[in-house]
């Protein structure tokens, strides 16, 4: 049963862009789960937001969880999922690495894991009961924010 209600909210302004949100996506998504050895894996952990610059402020890139998502659409091999909370997530054991999705998302929020052979989106930290990257944030650029759908259980 997918039951996710958290949903992360980023203020741009508030941000510092240390990338700590970053790193501990990479670390919650690793084998080890572990800051020092997260890094050392094979294959490596990859974080599933990205902190830049861009007209000389704070952007963050992360799946924007579409209503009508193209990555989704794009995909023949049915390996990703939009549930009732919004989540949009792929299914990296289903993904085949053709691609379509990276190309179809409109915001850059899909990455290819070209050693696996897989794209992969932020899944909100699905299945745990906090998001690494909000729990990471010392400033306030990220935050926790009501859900607005309801979810059946």
């Amino acid at each position: 049963e997918h039951l996710q209600m958290l949903k992360k909210k980023f203020i741009k302004d508030k941000c510092v862009t240390c990338k700590q949100c970053m790193i501990e996506c990479a670390v919650r998504h690793s084998a080890s789960r572990n800051l020092y050895e997260a890094f050392t894996e094979t294959p490596k952990s990859q974080y599933r937001l990205q902190v830049s610059i861009r007209k000389d402020k704070p952007h963050m890139t992360v799946c924007q969880n579409c209503a009508k998502p193209k990555c989704k659409a794009s995909c023949e091999y049915e390996a990703i999922t939009k549930y009732e909370d919004g989540n949009v997530v792929i299914d990296t054991k289903k993904c085949v690495g053709c691609w379509a999705c990276v190309t179809a998302c409109p915001f850059g929020a899909i990455t290819k894991n070209t050693e696996l052979n897989f794209a992969f989106n932020c899944d909100d930290c699905m299945g745990f009961d906090t998001m690494a990257c909000v729990e990471a944030c010392k400033t306030g650029a990220l935050v926790y924010t009501e859900k607005h759908a309801t979810v059946k259980v």
